[in-house]
């Protein structure tokens, strides 16, 4: 890349990847304009800690920024949606109407936590699921954020928290609740938590620590009275209490504001041309 002209270059998603692709941009000599966009306000952050180190408190939130070895010489623009990309004109189109040239652009969007399917059942105070920091700040809550919301409503001491999906996500939310003396009930549709890596041998191991496993089955409804979560219903026909639920289903992609602009994911999420 040494000797190229000043060529403008746009990274869409200023998290791990975002970042690590811009200090590889510079190492490798680019010395054109570089520009990073964040849907979040916060710099990058690690997300790894944050479903059990900073809900026990042993991480405080504001600390897990990821490390740079330098300064990257590069303009940040966080707190800024993309919305679309011209291909042809080679154009960004941010939120705020703003286009942005570029000649070279990388996406690397990421995924965001899955919402629990119900917007009213979602919109129940109790009912997690992090996503964004400011999502957290409006009191709407999703898993993976640089935000201890949801350590914050752990230390309110509710009387039993379900976690809705038994991944390592799910797994460690359940892990750190049983720290804090919580009860807990963790629901996936598996015939085991962690099926895939640790199998019945988890579903032993949590309920020798008090953790209460519901297997083979998923929640059906989420209750509430108030405006407030009170339950939840199994479809199983069982029934339980619960004033906080967690939801840990997975991830979906971060690909919609590529709609209409002759891109396609592909099966690993990599945008390519249609063809």
């Amino acid at each position: 890349m040494r000797g190229e002209p000043r060529e403008g270059r746009i990274v869409v998603g200023a998290s791990l990847a975002g970042l690590r692709a811009a200090e590889t941009l510079r190492d490798k000599g680019f010395t054109g304009s570089l520009t990073l966009l964040g849907d979040e306000e916060q710099p990058p952050y690690d997300r790894t800690p944050l479903s059990k180190q900073v809900l026990l408190g042993r991480t405080p939130a504001r600390d897990v920024g990821l490390p740079r070895p330098r300064a990257v010489d590069a303009t940040w623009r966080l707190g800024v949606r993309a919305e679309g990309i011209g291909p042809v004109e080679k154009r960004v189109l941010l939120a705020d109407g703003e286009r942005l040239p570029y000649d070279r652009l990388l996406i690397s969007t990421g995924t965001r936590a899955r919402p629990w399917p119900d917007p009213a059942e979602a919109a129940l105070d109790g009912v997690l699921t992090l996503r964004t920091a400011d999502d957290a700040l409006d009191g709407v809550l999703t898993l993976r954020t640089a935000d201890d919301a949801l350590a914050a409503r752990l230390d309110a001491r509710p009387r039993r928290v379900l976690v809705i999906g038994a991944g390592f996500t799910g797994s460690e939310i359940a892990s750190a609740c049983r720290e804090r003396g919580l009860d807990v009930t963790v629901a996936d549709r598996g015939p085991a938590p962690l099926v895939g890596a640790l199998g019945a041998f988890a579903a032993a191991l949590r309920r020798a620590h008090g953790v209460d496993p519901r297997c083979g089955v998923t929640v059906t409804a989420l209750r509430g009275r108030g405006g407030r979560l009170t339950g939840a219903e199994f479809s199983d026909g069982d029934r339980i209490d619960a004033e906080v639920a967690v939801v840990a289903l997975g991830v979906v992609r971060n690909t919609e504001w590529l709609a209409g602009s002759g891109l396609a994911a592909g099966p690993r999420g990599t945008p390519r041309a249609r063809r």
